[in-house]
């Protein structure tokens, strides 16, 4: 029997998580580029940050989140977080609410926190999350944005 509460909170802890390394992307702006970050940090949107990134030399390959390491990679729309447990989160930049099918698997399966969960799906495959994610799309529990790609309809305030 899934357990489909803690799939949603994973799936809220994944958005919490994005939005928090994007933010920490902050770190690798070197300082005599510190005043350009004066721009204010909206939840979802960390574009500018991210052209900002691209514009200048970072000053670092890794961030520090969770009292660890994460390095970082940016491409096109998405930013990919790998933690030095080996966490993947793959955070869009233009908005950390979305979360895409075949990155929310990754996820579960490299968060060591999230191995309850995986003892109760048989296989964890894009065909299974997708069928799982539509079916809490008609329940209202999730939101279909685009394609592959999925928010919360009520997400917790954290």
């Amino acid at each position: 029997m899934i357990n489909e509460a803690a799939i949603l909170n994973l799936f809220q802890l994944y958005t919490n998580m994005a939005k928090e390394l994007c933010a920490c992307m902050q770190q690798v702006v070197p300082d005599q580029h510190k005043s350009l970050l004066a721009k204010p940090l909206t939840p979802t949107n960390f574009e500018w940050l991210f052209d900002l990134i691209h514009d200048i030399e970072p000053s670092k390959e890794f961030v520090w989140y969770l009292d660890m390491q994460w390095s970082w990679y940016l491409h096109g729309e998405h930013c990919l977080f790998e933690s030095e447990q080996g966490t993947m989160i793959e955070a869009n930049i233009y908005n950390t609410n979305f979360v895409d099918i075949a990155f929310f698997n990754a996820f579960i399966k490299s968060y060591q926190e999230s191995s309850f969960v995986l003892q109760s799906i048989d296989d964890l495959d894009f065909n299974f999350t997708a069928t799982l994610f539509d079916q809490f799309a008609k329940r209202n529990l999730l939101k279909q944005q685009s394609g592959t790609n999925f928010t919360l309809v009520n997400p917790s305030a954290e």
